[in-house]
């Protein structure tokens, strides 16, 4: 017997056709018993059955096993895969059978379940059975894995019915699931959900299938827990992720977790496979129990395996977790910007793509975030490598774009996008073109353009400032020839900082102060590897009162030089009467095109990047967190999904970070959608904030109410981001100050400086004196 499985006696078949497995306290001892199921599936009519094992404690039947129960009716003769739960589905009091049948004849297959009632404890059922039931929408030709699950989906009391299927068609396999909502006891359902694709199913041939729902973190929602084997040329393996966080469809809203392999899998050939949670020993992780059929030359036989479930919750509190979604962005997104509407902004325009350049193929989405849908407005213009910015009113300015490929040309377009209306309209051109400018909200509402490529391929030295009043565009002075994509921070005083970050090289100018309004320059000096700041991040770190700035990684400015990326991180303090850059601790790894996002816990999330150019192979998947008073660098989770040129980073209103996007060269792009959720998540529940209005002015006094388990720590404003290419001008926090009213009442305080919160739309952060955030408000100042 192999180690760690143990045998399911009389197991007496030479052909089997799937396997069950469900767990439930029958005899009512607080013991739980293992329901079991398989097909003998003899040349001529199949037949399916099932028996009880008594008393199962780890991986042990510790009270015997009931007889095997034939289950009646088994008409078909060619059985895909099976299917077993148990669940009191009539509401008498007394758990149910539902069996689940997978008919595979020649040409479509079929899938069929029914209830048996009243399930003994010696397996007997005795209230009768339900005629076979026929799963609609079946549409698989080749079945090579199935299971069922009974569990309330919506929570609103009533059972759902949950199954898993594997459509196996020439290449690579892909597995499904989808709810039936409002089981009847007669096996009726009410509506059944869409096939659901479960992600990175990365098979080829299966051998089974299995799925169990629970809820695993203690949120209420329930999880989707999947099983499949894998059967390659050599041994097979058995394979695990979790669907987080059920909503009433089904779909997993809070994403997929990495795919783990179980250990020590001893099998060449399986014939069905199924699992089931148990909850853990005195307060241990969950555990999983895995039936499977062995399928060598000869006799079959069943075998039962406990172990632990991998979660990753155990980590979760101190490093967080990436899940991943299963839909994706649809389109390159090369940038992206948070609306105060909640919806993410995704925008390519060509998207580095002269096919589609030539078609005037441009492209947008609006991602209704956290929902699946993502819609697409027209796209007037190539927004490919424009730059943005959002205005007092929740419109993102965007302007240049790309008029030619190769070489590249800038547009003089500008254009807003309007969250309300979902369209963009044109607004007055620029005076000159701009491919990668920089974009940055002035503390009057007004919007800074510099840099750039021009109509003729140079670089435009000629600032401009578009006014929403006006919707005029005005030329300012040049403070020098700024290099692409700066990486730019408003300061007090409506100064100017461009921090050393920048794409491509610094053409020779130093980090610097701008005074737009005297037109002065001061050179911030002490940048450690200043030639190495290609694609680099840069954070006005939290809170903004404290006017420092850090600048993390970055690479050469020619990508092609293969020059290695550096890890070396800088803050400089602007409040000093002769600010330089100090040199801080290096982050863990060295990394260019990496994204920096705040959190509202008053940490910078480091996420993506490589240690060299376009190489996936070195691609920095630990993110990486910095903490502005140690000053020093935690690594974190580790992602899945290489983040590379043309990748984006947002902080959402729920607290998780949205990352997407990578496109190391033309024709190659990373459209699925990752999502972090920090370690603040896993701490416990989040306060509850309540704002008595969402617009107010500067220097205003709102009213806000805090509810939550733990003391209040701080409340603070955080600008939405809106990024490309390693750089967001906008994202910034600023605290607010606040003092106990009564009634539990809260009287907060917002800024009175513009160029510390220039006018817009921001969202608002309650955190706890653990760290742990509210999920976000949404207020307009000014």
């Amino acid at each position: 017997m192999p180690e760690g499985f143990s045998s399911i006696p009389d197991w007496s078949w030479w052909e089997n056709a799937g396997a069950g497995v469900a767990v439930a306290d029958l005899d009512g001892s607080g013991v739980p018993d293992l329901v079991v199921l398989t097909v003998d599936a003899p040349a001529g009519l199949n037949a399916g059955f099932y028996r009880v094992g008594r008393g199962l404690v780890d991986n042990t039947v510790t009270g015997g096993w009931g007889p095997w129960q034939q289950v009646p009716d088994w008409f078909s003769e060619s059985t895909a895969d099976v299917g077993v739960a148990v669940a009191d589905v009539d509401g008498d009091g007394q758990p149910d059978l539902v069996v689940l049948m997978v008919d595979a004849p020649p040409g479509p297959n079929a899938g069929w379940y029914r209830i048996g009632h009243r399930l003994g404890a010696d397996g007997t059922v005795t209230g009768g059975w339900d005629p076979w039931v026929q799963v609609p929408g079946w549409d698989v030709w080749e079945s090579q894995g199935a299971d069922v699950a009974v569990a309330d989906i919506g929570g609103d009391g009533s059972l759902d019915l949950v199954l898993i299927m594997v459509d196996a068609p020439e290449g690579p396999n892909i597995g499904y699931y989808r709810v039936g909502r409002g089981l009847a006891a007669d096996g009726a359902v009410d509506a059944w959900g869409p096939w659901i694709a479960i992600p990175e199913w990365n098979v080829w041939e299966n051998q089974g299938a299995g799925l169990a729902v629970t809820d695993l973190d203690g949120d209420g929602r329930p999880e989707l827990v999947v099983f499949s084997v894998d059967n390659p040329a050599g041994n097979n393996a058995g394979l695990c992720t979790i669907g987080w966080g059920l909503d009433g469809s089904g779909r997993a809203v809070d994403g997929w977790g990495p795919w783990t392999r179980l250990a020590d899998w001893p099998f060449w050939e399986n014939a069905g496979v199924s699992v089931a949670v148990l909850p853990g020993a005195d307060g241990g992780p969950p555990r999983l129990a895995v039936v499977l059929v062995d399928a060598p030359e000869g006799p079959n036989a069943g075998y039962l395996h406990v172990t632990d479930l991998e979660t990753g919750l155990e980590t979760a509190a101190e490093q967080g977790a990436w899940r991943l979604l299963d839909f994706d962005a649809e389109v390159n997104p090369v940038h992206a910007a948070l609306l105060h509407t909640g919806d993410v902004l995704l925008f390519a325009g060509s998207g580095n793509d002269d096919v589609r350049f030539t078609a005037r193929d441009y492209r947008t989405r609006v991602w209704r975030h956290p929902s699946p849908v993502l819609d697409a407005p027209d796209t007037p213009i190539d927004l490919f490598c424009c730059g943005q910015a959002f205005l007092p009113d929740g419109r993102l300015l965007i302007a240049g774009g790309t008029e030619q490929y190769d070489p590249f040309h800038g547009l003089r377009d500008a254009l807003v996008f309007d969250p309300a209306t979902s369209a963009w309209t044109a607004v007055q051109p620029m005076a000159g073109g701009r491919w990668y400018p920089a974009l940055l909200t002035l503390p009057d509402g007004r919007v800074l353009a510099v840099s750039g490529l021009g109509q003729d391929g140079l670089l435009n030295l000629v600032p401009e400032v578009w006014s929403p009043d006006t919707g005029d565009w005005t030329v300012v002075a040049s403070p020098g020839p700024w290099p692409m994509y700066a990486h730019l921070v408003l300061l007090d005083g409506g100064r100017i900082f461009f921090t050393g970050g920048r794409y491509g090289g610094d053409n020779g100018v130093r980090p610097t102060v701008w005074d737009i309004a005297s037109g002065a320059t001061i050179e911030v000096p002490g940048l450690n590897a200043p030639e190495s700041r290609n694609q680099s991040a840069s954070v006005l770190l939290p809170p903004a009162q404290a006017q420092r700035v850090l600048i993390a990684g970055g690479g050469a400015w020619d990508v092609h030089s293969h020059a290695p990326a550096v890890a070396a991180a800088a803050v400089a303090d602007l409040t000093e009467a002769a600010p330089a850059f100090r040199p801080v601790a290096p982050m863990h790894s060295a990394r260019m095109h990496l994204c920096a996002t705040l959190l509202p816990d008053r940490t910078v999330l480091v996420n993506g990047g490589a240690a060299m150019e376009e190489d996936a192979a070195m691609a920095a998947l630990d993110a990486e967190v910095f903490d502005p008073v140690t000053e020093t660098w935690t690594v974190v989770a580790r992602s899945r999904v290489p983040r590379l040129y043309h990748s984006v980073a947002l902080l959402a209103p729920d607290g998780t970070v949205l990352t997407t996007g990578a496109n190391p060269a033309r024709g190659v792009e990373e459209l699925r959608i990752e999502v972090y959720r920090p370690p603040y998540l896993f701490r416990g529940a989040r306060p509850v904030l309540s704002l008595a209005t969402d617009t107010a002015g500067y220097g205003a006094t709102v009213t806000a109410t805090v509810e939550g388990e733990r003391a209040l720590g701080s409340l603070c404003l955080m600008r939405p981001g809106a990024t490309t290419h390693s750089s967001d001008n906008e994202q910034r926090l600023v605290d607010l100050t606040f003092t106990a009213q009564a009634g539990g009442q809260l009287a907060v305080v917002l800024p009175d400086d513009p160029a510390l919160a220039p006018p817009g739309w921001y969202m608002v952060f309650a955190v706890d004196d653990g760290g742990v955030p509210s999920r976000a408000g949404w207020l307009r100042l000014g």
